[in-house]
């Protein structure tokens, strides 16, 4: 992804933070919302007077997902309801309804919510798995935008956010950002800690309201960077765009899994030979050079950043030890830490 591509998605992710924050000063209040397990458990919390709910039973079986070393993405997952579009995940997570009505389904029901509307989803609590439209019923005319943010793997350090849209029938995600900052980690433990042992609405607003402008504060002072995976496992092609150039982000945005030709191009509608012959010719580089390129890349900006140790760096970028320091000796002539010296030293 080039820098003005980068900047274009963060500066849409800076914007919906920045409404979120209004829309909070302007009710004084955090429109919070817990999801439950069940309907009758979420009923038992306070509610805003305008939340409409309604039942929507699973149609499948939950199905376990099996870990996987190779990729970070599947340690996010417990389980997935295939027939359903949902997944289980092992972290918490917030979803902050920017623009438009949107209908989020929650285990065996929905939350018909309204802008402004923040719900948060405790470990264990099935939600969207991002294939399918944040839309119930007659969707014509119909769109809305959510900003999802939940907690960073890599040192359980800062907190990755992206934007997702459904208009109409289709669904899209924008590029995740990781923003590596202790406190908004804390921040958002706060919140989940809170929410669970006290439930004081007051907190939670003040809270929310402190790690949103922390996030738009890292954001525009340019300590916002791409992150390696996503929550949501499901991925929706952009409409309309070239799907090499789809390839692309999604190689960028999934630098730590486990990238195939065959995967890359299920994801983006090709056939593996058509998609390796459009790759070369309209990237001039094999599939396994750009993936290359943009693990060297990130992990350049990486040692020149953040003070991540070179372990966790070649796990960010998808990398053995020995894998990044053959390809470093390859393309830097030089070990990684001998590159960190050096960029430091300038």
């Amino acid at each position: 992804m080039n820098s003005q591509t980068k900047n274009k998605y963060l500066e849409s992710l800076l914007e919906a933070l920045s409404g979120i924050r209004l829309l909070l000063n302007r009710d004084n209040e955090a429109r919070f919302i817990a999801a439950r397990p069940t309907l009758s458990e979420l009923k038992r919390q306070s509610l805003p007077d305008h939340l409409r709910m309604s039942v929507k039973k699973r149609k499948g079986a939950r199905i376990r997902v099996r870990r996987s070393r190779s990729s970070q993405q599947r340690q996010f997952l417990l389980a997935r309801w295939p027939q359903d579009h949902l997944i289980e995940t092992t972290t918490p997570s917030i979803a902050c309804v920017v623009r438009g009505a949107a209908d989020l389904h929650i285990n065996d029901y929905v939350l018909h919510c309204q802008q402004g509307d923040i719900v948060f989803y405790p470990v264990g609590v099935a939600a969207a798995d991002g294939s399918c439209v944040h839309l119930e019923g007659d969707v014509k005319g119909r769109r809305c935008s959510i900003l999802w943010i939940f907690p960073g793997r890599i040192n359980e350090q800062g907190l990755v956010c992206y934007l997702c849209h459904s208009n109409e029938q289709t669904h899209s995600s924008e590029t995740h950002f990781w923003f590596k900052n202790h406190l908004l980690a804390e921040l958002f433990q706060g919140i989940y800690q809170e929410e669970e042992q006290f439930g004081y609405q007051e907190c939670i607003y003040h809270l929310l309201l402190v790690m949103l402008q922390m996030l738009q504060r890292e954001g525009t002072t340019g300590n916002a960077m791409i992150a390696p995976y996503d929550l949501h496992l499901g991925y929706s092609p952009h409409p309309g765009h070239d799907p090499i150039e789809q390839a692309c982000d999604y190689i960028d945005t999934h630098l730590n899994s486990n990238l195939t030709i065959t995967l890359v191009a299920k994801h983006v509608g090709l056939s593996p030979a058509v998609f390796t012959k459009r790759f070369k010719q309209q990237t001039n580089q094999t599939f396994n050079e750009y993936c290359t390129a943009c693990r060297l890349k990130s992990a350049a900006i990486l040692l020149e950043t953040t003070e991540l140790r070179i372990s966790e760096i070649s796990y960010y970028i998808g990398l053995t030890d020995c894998q990044f320091r053959l390809l470093a000796r390859k393309y830097w002539q030089c070990t990684p830490g001998e590159f960190r010296q050096k960029i430091s030293s300038k």
